[in-house]
């Protein structure tokens, strides 16, 4: 999982990416090559407009959750995409604001359901 933060100049959004693979099958057969990559250092998961904060797997299942940062959604499908095309993964990303975003947001929220 990446550690680094990212420093960017652009607005972030937060990305609630959750995982599952088509059969345990496809699961087992790719846990070697995801355990090579985390052993890697997790190469993708931090580059130019992109950073996955936190994944947690549950491997019985084969399916996970992790939490990301990106300034657009096709950072989020450039890191996703060899999931998909080498092993079949299918996600679904949810845009999600953090505790402090939401705070910030809600008086906007609450004066715009205010209006008559």
């Amino acid at each position: 999982m990446a550690t680094n933060q990212l420093d960017a100049p652009f607005t972030l959004q937060h990305y609630l990416i959750v995982w599952t693979f088509p059969t345990v099958e496809g699961a087992w057969e790719s846990s070697p090559g995801f355990a090579e990559y985390i052993n890697a250092g997790a190469p993708g998961d931090v580059f130019d407009g992109f950073a996955l904060k936190y994944r947690v797997c549950e491997p019985i299942s084969g399916s996970g959750v992790a939490i990301a940062v990106a300034s657009d959604i096709g950072k989020v499908w450039a890191h996703l995409g060899p999931w998909i095309k080498d092993f079949g993964i299918q996600f679904d990303v949810t845009a999600v604001v953090s505790d402090a975003e939401f705070a910030a947001m809600w008086p906007m929220v609450e004066a715009a359901a205010s209006v008559d």
